[in-house]
């Protein structure tokens, strides 16, 4: 179970950083279209990328709803926040968790330097229970994944459009819904849909190959999106939503705000983190756990 958590959040991670640094180029084809032309629904995502990337901080409401799953359908309530100055980092707190119709204590992530933490009972208890955090180096879940960390962070900080372009305007069929009104803000709403094989022939060489692999053991083969974007041209609300999967259908919601105001992300105290190596070494040592 540990070894597919790892390989889980690897991929998790791999593609919530990539996406940040693969739309920055998206705005590039708007201008080269010319200004004075009428935008199609892709373009439009494009400016919509193009100005999210010049964006270094936000705050967002996230839901996620995942069903069909054979442990039984999970929800979660939570916030988040980013940025990439001065350096890339950032939390989730999903306070509320709903498991098969039962409540359960939530969980949270930080990114902080080359380091995820992550506070969530069931990794708690592997690591002895007396320590509410554990600690994941990046570059060792890298190595054990075979995904380029540097490249990835690096992606993420300076949104470079040489290794990567963006993955929502793989979408072949992105088309104007209408006009919506999104927590009292005006947006144009926009969907579509795009196959995951389009999105990871996207990245660089050097992380293609364990996308493919990762994405291969989910039997994830396409996802559909809903944008809605505001008249500054920035996303106010997105939903993602994965079927054909073998682990079941996901529905994931952002409600973005406080664009390029301060995040300030921490690491939790050291008294309170259990290193994710140690607890690995002590499986390898034939160590029993819960759950494993």
């Amino acid at each position: 179970m540990i070894r597919r958590f790892a390989a889980g959040t690897a991929l998790a991670t791999g593609l919530a950083l990539s996406l940040t640094g693969c739309l920055g180029d998206a705005g590039k084809t708007v201008d080269d279209a010319g200004k004075g032309l009428r935008l199609s629904a892709a373009q439009v995502l494009g400016k919509a990328a193009e100005k999210t990337g010049k964006i270094d901080s936000f705050q967002a409401d996230l839901t996620m709803k995942m069903t069909g799953s054979s442990t039984g359908d999970v929800s979660m309530n939570g916030t988040m926040q980013y940025r990439t100055k001065p350096d890339l980092a950032y939390s989730m707190n999903f306070g509320q968790m709903t498991v098969a119709g039962k409540s359960t204590s939530g969980m949270e992530q930080r990114l902080v330097g080359r380091n995820m933490y992550m506070k969530m009972p069931m990794l708690s208890q592997l690591g002895g229970g007396s320590k509410p955090w554990i600690k994941i180096s990046l570059d060792e879940l890298g190595a054990k994944s075979g995904m380029n960390i540097d490249e990835l962070l690096q992606q993420s900080r300076q949104m470079d459009p040489v290794q990567n372009t963006k993955m929502l305007t793989a979408s072949k069929d992105a088309r104007e819904v209408g006009k919506e009104t999104i927590d009292g803000v005006q947006t144009t709403h926009y969907t579509g849909t795009y196959r995951m094989e389009d999105a990871v022939a996207k990245l660089s060489p050097e992380t293609r190959e364990a996308y493919r692999k990762s994405l291969g053991t989910t039997g994830l083969q396409a996802m559909h999106f809903d944008l809605w974007v505001d008249g500054q041209q920035l996303p106010r609300q997105m939903t993602m939503k994965s079927t054909e999967s073998t682990q079941g259908d996901m529905t994931m919601t952002m409600k973005y705000r406080d664009y390029g105001k301060p995040v300030q992300v921490t690491e939790p105290p050291a008294s309170e983190v259990t290193d994710f190596g140690e607890i690995m070494g002590r499986l390898g040592a034939g160590a029993g756990t819960p759950g494993a």
